[in-house]
Parts: C-alpha cells; sequence; structure tokens
C-alpha cells in the first residue's frame, strides 16, 4: 500500500508540472491550477517525511550525486572551490560560457553540487544559482519557454526590489519578443501556406470532378485556385516579413534596455545546465543556440554539463569536427573531470562492502585468500568511476537480502560478490552461466571436446574485460579453470564445495538465480537451526518427522553428510545424533528419492561414519557407536558400519571405527538386537525393507546356522511363508531401445533364498499353501515356484546334487568401502 500512495503521490506531482508548462490550461484555470500544484507539492512532502530524504541521501549505493562536501569521497573539492572561485570572479561585458566535460558517471553533477555549495557559503552575499535541466522538459518549445522562465525568476531575486522586478520584466520583454518574432509569426505563415496549399489543392480536385458539369461549378472551382493563390501571396509575404531579423528595431530596443538593466547586477548569476548530453540531437541544438544567442548579455555565468563527444556529435552535420569547431564558439573554458585513479574507488567498493556484511553472522566458509585472489586478479578492474561503484553496492545489497536468512546467507558470500559483478558489468556472461549449469558445475567426467564448450561462456565477455572475467569465471567454477589448462578436480570436492554453499556445487547453483530456496531444498539457516539444537533427542525426532512430510528428508541427510564430512557437526553431541540417524534410516531403501543426488540410506551411514571419525580418539569413538547400538532398536545403518570395519581389517586398513575388543562386542550386540526383534514380531522384521541383508549380516557377524535355523521355523508358518518369499522380489527398471522411458522389471533373487533354505522343502511348502492368499504374495509364490523348478530341472539334467544353492545374488545395500570413506582431497589440488 504505501509504495502505492508513493508512486501516485509522484506521478500526480510530476502531472502538474508538465501542465504548469503546457497551453491546455489558460487564464484563471491556469493560475488555480498554479496554486493547487504548489499546495500539493509541499502537502506531498510533509506526507514522504523528512526521513525518506534522509534515508535516500544516506545511501551509497543509490545511483545519485553528493550534495554536499561532506559525501566527497573522491577528493574533488579542492577542484570544485577553484572552478567555483573562478565563475564568482568574473564581471565582464558580456556573459561567461563555462564547459564541465566528463564521461557517463564520471561525477560532472557531484562537482557542480560541490561548486554550488561553495558559492553559496561566500560571505553575505552569495552568488546566485540557477539550475536549470533540460532533460526534465521533454519538447523544445517547453525546453525554450523554461530556459528564459528560470533565468527571469532568478534576476527577479523573488520581488524584494524594485530594480529587481525591473529586471525581471525585461527579460521576460525580450523572451517574449524572441519567441514571438523567431517563432510565432514564422509558425503563423506556415499555416496560411498550408492553408493555400490546402484551397488550392481542392479547386484543383473540384475543377478536376465538374468538367462535364454546369458552368457554376466550374466557377467554384475557379474561385478556390484563385483563393489559394491569393492565400499562397500572402504567406510569402508574411514569412518575408516577419523573417528572423537581428535588426529588428522592438527586439534591439528590448535587447538594450535589458543590457541595461543586467550591468545593475551586483554579481552575476550563475546558469547551471545539466544533463544536456541526455537530450535527442535536436534539443541539444536548441539548448546550445539559446545560450549562443544570449552570451552577449551582461551579468550571466554559464555553466554547462555534458559528454563532450555527444555534444559534438548533435552539431558534426556530416561532417566529423564541425560540431568540435562549433562547440568552441560558445563556449570560452572547458574543463574535464579530474581523472580518479582506479586505487581510491578500489578502496570504496571495499569499505562499503564491509559496511554491508557487517552485520552478517560469522560465516566459517568466509575464505579470506580466495576473495583476495577474486579481488585483484579480476573483480577491481571493472570500477572506473564512483557511478560504477554505487552501482555495484546496491546490486550487492539487494543480493544480500534476496538471499539472507535469520542465520547467514543460503549461498556462498564471495561467489555472491562475484556473480553480482559479472551480472552487472558482463550481462552476456551471466546469461551464459545461468543457462551452463550442465557444463561448468559437478565433478563428473567430462572429454576434451566438452572443454569448448565451458570456453564459450567466457566468450561471451567484452574485450576489455576478457581476461578479469576469465579469471573471475575459472576461479568460481573449477571446471571452467579445467578448461583452461587447470588440473582437474575429483569427484570427493564436490562435498567441499557443497559445505561452503559454492556456485560450482550442482546442489546450490540454482540458489544463486532464485528468489527463493528450491523446491526440494531446505534453506541453511533451518539447516543450522538443526545443528545447534542437535544435542536434543526429542527436537531431532520433531525435525525429521516435519521434514519428511515436506519431502526433504534426502536433502537433510545429505546436508548432515557433508557437514560431518567437512567437520562441523560438534562430536558432544553425538550420543542423540546418532541414535537418530540409525532410527530415521532405518525405513530407507537403496533407492533416490526426490530431487536428491545421493540415496538417502548412503548419506545416512555415510554422515555417521564421518561423525564419528571426526573423534580422533578409537577407543572414544567406539564407545560412541556401542552406546548408540544399545539406545537404539535399528540395525540397518549400525550393520553397514559394523560390515565395513570388518573389510577394512581384512584389507589391512588402518582407519578403523572402533577397536577390535569394540568390534566383537558390537557384532554380538547387533545379533542379539535382530534376534529379540525376530522373535517379538516376525512378521514386521521381515516386511523390514533390509531383511535379506540383516540375514546376510547375522551370518557374518556369527554364523550361518542362526540365520538358517530361524529361516527354517518361520517357513512352516503359512502366515510368514508368502512374506518371506516376498522379501527376495527384486523389482527394478529396464529400458529398451529407442524407448525414452523406462519400464518395470520383476526378478525373484532365488539364490538368496537357498543361502538360508532348503529348496526341496521349501517348494513342498509353498505349493502346500492356500490359493486365496494376498495377491502380491501370491505372485511371489508363483515367481518363487517357477524359479525354483527351473533350477531343479537344470541341476537334475547336469547330475548335481538337488538343493544346491547358486552363487546368491547381489544385494544392493550402497555399502562398499569406496562410498563410505571417499578419498581425501589430494594434497596437490587445494581446494580454492
Amino acid at each position: 500500500m504505501m509504495d502505492d500512495e508513493i508512486a501516485l503521490g509522484n506521478v500526480s506531482l510530476d502531472v502538474c508540472e508538465r501542465l504548469k508548462d503546457s497551453n491546455i490550461i489558460r487564464g484563471n484555470g491556469r493560475r488555480t491550477m498554479m496554486k493547487s500544484a504548489s499546495v500539493m507539492g509541499r502537502l506531498w512532502k510533509w506526507v514522504r517525511g523528512a526521513e525518506h530524504d534522509a534515508e535516500r541521501r544516506g545511501t551509497f549505493s543509490e545511483d545519485l550525486p553528493i550534495g554536499s562536501s561532506r559525501e566527497d569521497l573522491l577528493g574533488r573539492g579542492e577542484f570544485a572551490r577553484a572552478l567555483a572561485g573562478v565563475l564568482s570572479r568574473y564581471r565582464g561585458r558580456e556573459s561567461l560560457v563555462v564547459a564541465l566535460r566528463g564521461e557517463w558517471g564520471s561525477g560532472k553533477t557531484s562537482i557542480k553540487n560541490l561548486i554550488v555549495e561553495t558559492l553559496s557559503a561566500r560571505g553575505e552575499s552569495p552568488m546566485k544559482v540557477v539550475n536549470f535541466n533540460p532533460w526534465q522538459w521533454g519538447t523544445d518549445e517547453a525546453i525554450t519557454r523554461a530556459f528564459f522562465r528560470e533565468i527571469a525568476a532568478a534576476l527577479g531575486d523573488g520581488g524584494q526590489s524594485l530594480e529587481a522586478r525591473a529586471r525581471a520584466y525585461e527579460f521576460r520583454r525580450y523572451a517574449k519578443l524572441l519567441e514571438q518574432f523567431s517563432g510565432g509569426i514564422k509558425a503563423a505563415g506556415k499555416q496560411v501556406l498550408d492553408h493555400a496549399t490546402w484551397l488550392a489543392g481542392l479547386g484543383l480536385l473540384v475543377a478536376g470532378g465538374v468538367i462535364a458539369l454546369e458552368p457554376a461549378a466550374k466557377v467554384l472551382a475557379g474561385l478556390l485556385i484563385g483563393l489559394g493563390v491569393v492565400t499562397l501571396v500572402v504567406s510569402r509575404m508574411l514569412g518575408f516579413i516577419f523573417r528572423d531579423r537581428e535588426d529588428a528595431r522592438p527586439l534591439d530596443i528590448a535587447r538594450a534596455r535589458l543590457e541595461k538593466r543586467l550591468q545593475t547586477l551586483p554579481q552575476n548569476i550563475l546558469v547551471v545546465v545539466d544533463d544536456i548530453d541526455r537530450l535527442e540531437p535536436e534539443q541539444i541544438r536548441t539548448v546550445i543556440r539559446h545560450i549562443k544567442a544570449n552570451a552577449s548579455l551582461p551579468g550571466l555565468t554559464y555553466l554547462l554539463l555534458y559528454q563532450r563527444a555527444v555534444i559534438e556529435r548533435a552539431f558534426d552535420g556530416g561532417t566529423p569536427g564541425d560540431g568540435r569547431k562549433y562547440l568552441e564558439k560558445v563556449v570560452q573554458t572547458a574543463f574535464d573531470v579530474p581523472v580518479v585513479e582506479g586505487a581510491r574507488i578500489g578502496n570504496i567498493v571495499l569499505s562499503e562492502l564491509n559496511k554491508l556484511t557487517a552485520a552478517l553472522p560469522t560465516d566459517p566458509a568466509f575464505d579470506q585468500t580466495r576473495w583476495g585472489n577474486l579481488w585483484h586478479g579480476g573483480m577491481k578492474h571493472f570500477f572506473r568511476n564512483l557511478r560504477d561503484a554505487k552501482r555495484f553496492i546496491g546490486g550487492v545489497e539487494v543480493q544480500l537480502t534476496l538471499h539472507r536468512e535469520p542465520r547467514g546467507l543460503e549461498t556462498n558470500l564471495i561467489d555472491t560478490v562475484a556473480l553480482e559483478a559479472l551480472r552487472l558489468f558482463e550481462p552476456d556472461v551471466y546469461a551464459a552461466v545461468a543457462q551452463s549449469k550442465a557444463f561448468i558445475t559437478g565433478t563428473h567426467d567430462r572429454r576434451d571436446t566438452d572443454k569448448e564448450k565451458v570456453k564459450a561462456v567466457v566468450a561471451a565477455a567484452s574485450a576489455e574485460n576478457k581476461q578479469a572475467v576469465q579469471y573471475i569465471v575459472s576461479k568460481i567454477f573449477p571446471v571452467v579453470d579445467w578448461a583452461f589448462g587447470a588440473p582437474w578436480h575429483g569427484p570427493d570436492w564436490e562435498r567441499e564445495w557443497s559445505s561452503r554453499r559454492q556456485i560450482c556445487s550442482r546442489q546450490y547453483f540454482d540458489r544463486y538465480f532464485a528468489l527463493r530456496v528450491p523446491d526440494g531444498r531446505m534453506s541453511e539457516s533451518e539447516f543450522l537451526d538443526f545443528v545447534e539444537h542437535s544435542n536434543d533427542r526429542g527436537y531431532i525426532d520433531r525435525a525429521f518427522a516435519d521434514l519428511a512430510k515436506r519431502n526433504l528428508l534426502p536433502e537433510i541427510l545429505s546436508r548432515i553428510e557433508q557437514a560431518a564430512n567437512a567437520g562441523t557437526l560438534p562430536i558432544a553431541r553425538a550420543d542423540a545424533l546418532v541414535p537418530a540417524l540409525f532410527d530415521v534410516a532405518e525405513p530407507l531403501t537403496g533407492d533416490l528419492l526426490g530431487l536428491a543426488e545421493r540415496v538417502p540410506f548412503i548419506s545416512a551411514w555415510c554422515a555417521v561414519s564421518w561423525y564419528l571419525k571426526g573423534d580422533a580418539n578409537l577407543d572414544h569413538r567406539g564407545e560412541t557407536f556401542l552406546r548408540a547400538l544399545r539406545t537404539s532398536d535399528s540395525l540397518a545403518v549400525p550393520a553397514t558400519l559394523i560390515s565395513l570395519d570388518i573389510d577394512r581389517r581384512e584389507k589391512g586398513d588402518t582407519d578403523l571405527l572402533m577397536t577390535d575388543v569394540q568390534l566383537d562386542a558390537a557384532k554380538a550386540a547387533w545379533v542379539a538386537k535382530l534376534r529379540a526383534a525376530l522373535e517379538r514380531a516376525p512378521e514386521t522384521m521381515i516386511q523390514n525393507p533390509h531383511f535379506v541383508s540383516y540375514l546376510y549380516r547375522w551370518r557374518d557377524f556369527a554364523d550361518l546356522s542362526g540365520p538358517r535355523e530361524w529361516v527354517a521355523s518361520a517357513v512352516t508358518q503359512p502366515n510368514l511363508l508368502p512374506k518371506f518369499l516376498k522379501a527376495f522380489v527384486q523389482t527394478g527398471q529396464a529400458w529398451t531401445l529407442g524407448d525414452y522411458v523406462s519400464h518395470p522389471m520383476v526378478n525373484f533373487q532365488l539364490g538368496n533364498v537357498m543361502s538360508f533354505a532348503d529348496l526341496p522343502a521349501l517348494v513342498a511348502l509353498v505349493r502346500a499353501l492356500p490359493q486365496d492368499i494376498e495377491a502380491s504374495e501370491r505372485a511371489a509364490c508363483d515367481q518363487f515356484l517357477k524359479a525354483a523348478e527351473k533350477h531343479l530341472d537344470e541341476s537334475a539334467s547336469a547330475g548335481e546334487v538337488v538343493g544346491t544353492p547358486p552363487a546368491p545374488d547381489a544385494v544392493c545395500e550402497g555399502t562398499s568401502e569406496e562410498a563410505a570413506d571417499p578419498p581425501l582431497p589430494k594434497e596437490d589440488a587445494t581446494p580454492d
């Protein structure tokens, strides 16, 4: 609502200002409108409040000129004071025209404001200043009227003295005569000429259409043609009589009287004409010609602010160089905006960045060396003037606001700042980056032919910034660095980049281009809240339940894994967090869920493995694991970690999770928990997605007799047998050549069944089952019988012992040593 009110108020004022300069409203209506506009302006400024102006003036990032020497960050005050001295001391018989030239954004208006500040502070009679901005008025006629009106108002001195009012009167009279003789009558002549042409044409049309008609019609056509000819002659006479002439006696008299009045001024009036280079060429010529036409008047000093090339081009007339020669006839003295060394602009940018980031929480992901390299190697080369700095700081402020959460940024601060520099100064590169996620993020293998695609991102840079752009993009995207010859970063680096929320991480890339946290992702602030409360088991369970409802469980497990790998999870909270991870992973399978790029179950046990290994004391972390195992009723993650520790010993790996004694205790405790669970709720355990894996773990942690005895007993129970067989049905996906989508493929793992059961006896038990069992269980029984009969037939034909089990089918649990313990980053490739 507030924004709408502000917009409405600003539009109302703009409309009133434009109406004041139009001829739409005349007479008393015009005077009434003027008063209403004045009241509305004062009322609106009061409604907006001074605090808004103060807020705008105090924001460095706003692309506004400075208003006083207190804001002078570039040390231009001395130059402005010297120029103010030149302007204030001049007192000649003609006007002085001075130009202040500079490129866009170089600070011309800021220097002008410093000059005005200096002149306003000079003694009891400061130099009067007229600020005229032709860009605000639009048309040539509006510019002309505003030009004379503003000067006349300054000459009038607010009507405080008779002499001042006389000066203003003479100037207005002179301006009116100028407009009348050079525009009004001439325009009237043009209108008469248009009417004459129209009348003559109409006469010819009538004549052509009435050749075969009455003589009276022919007479009418002749009269129209004759009237047109007479009107044409009159228009030519008007144009000749009232042509632009410097010796027109009324104008000469008015000019002489005006000069006499202007000579009574105690000091010159400074007329500042800003933003000339924003006008159309014809409007530029209008403004400069007004100044040239009145340059011989005394008492006036003109300060023109413009970009030289633009103004000269408006007067070239097809011949390069003509514009410069013309301006030399108008401008007596020209100054160029002093060049500011790049180091000073850079220091201002760094100072303002420090102010913006001071309120952000301390971020452990911030790397001072990486930031210094990015700044000196590329970013500082973008800043050529203070306007560049202000635009950049304004953009960074917006980005920090968009990506900020209560606990910090959702993105990496360094990458956010670097990306904003590309967006502002190299928008084509920014657009190329946004569209190249597949090529420039992640660590998946690439071919040498991919290098050209990656290099195309940098190729979009302008010639003057190409080197700086290549450095910046290479530093925030290691894949780009590789394309230009740097070493390749292996897959282990993805965790490092994700833990720092860097843009080169596939997990975080999209956040840099979105206005909110993408779907399927949790905010950094929410994750930090979770970590802070990770010593509270009740909080953890509630958080996991809420995240599961929002389909964010894969995301939180992946984030915990990254944090554990980075060593940012406090090990003192393990007694609450580790059992919670055991429990939340228990119902998970080895399938991908949601938008996760990693199997959630693998993320869970990898997180526990990394987390416990953060404790350098082997005995201490082993005890932590045993406490968690005894506390939790879950078995899947503990079984995986125990198996991996067994594998490490077999391979001679010394990076163990627990001691030998603790490993034996863990195996015994796990088997005891499994036995108890199978005894307590056999049907529930059979339906556990890890059931088949549990049978193998039981075998590995104890011996084969235990699981075989339990299976032999369970399959004799008609209510358990179908469910038991269903646990060995594996559903996968298959693709046919030419298909865009996959189709389901069902496979019965007969080898796994035969590891724990006698096949002929099991076949007999299945055949004895009633037919009216649950459909999916009936299907599992049929699949078993089909596979078993095929195996028995093949065994009989080959002369094998009936019931000899084949090699067991693979049990995919994601428990390979490579998945559990990714290699640490190589020493010769230090992360940026």
